[in-house]
């Protein structure tokens, strides 16, 4: 899966999250989504991760875990900006591709 896939799958995954929001995530790859300039609490990120996971399966036919301990054990985190997470999700979804 390419990048500007896995920006779909995230940008979808926000329109739902954005349903329940009084402001609402900017769909752009430099949105901040966790942290202290972020428009996600913790809750609102574990929403948004499943949905990711959900679509990801749906649209490959792969499970991923996007929080998984890889990602607690490093310095920096997938989950500060849109563009992050992307760059993380599409990692995921490529890592069985290059093991084959």
């Amino acid at each position: 899966m390419n990048n500007c896939e896995t920006l779909e799958i995230i940008y979808k995954a926000l329109d739902i999250i954005n349903e329940e929001l009084e402001e609402k995530i900017v769909k752009d790859p430099e949105t901040k989504l966790f942290g202290s300039e972020g428009f996600l609490d913790s809750i609102g990120l574990v929403n948004l991760i499943t949905i990711i996971e959900e679509f990801v399966e749906e649209q490959t036919g792969k499970y991923i875990t996007i929080a998984n301990e890889k990602v607690m054990l490093e310095g920096s985190s997938p989950f500060k900006s849109v563009e992050a997470l992307e760059r993380h999700v599409t990692a995921l979804i490529n890592e069985d591709d290059l093991s084959v």
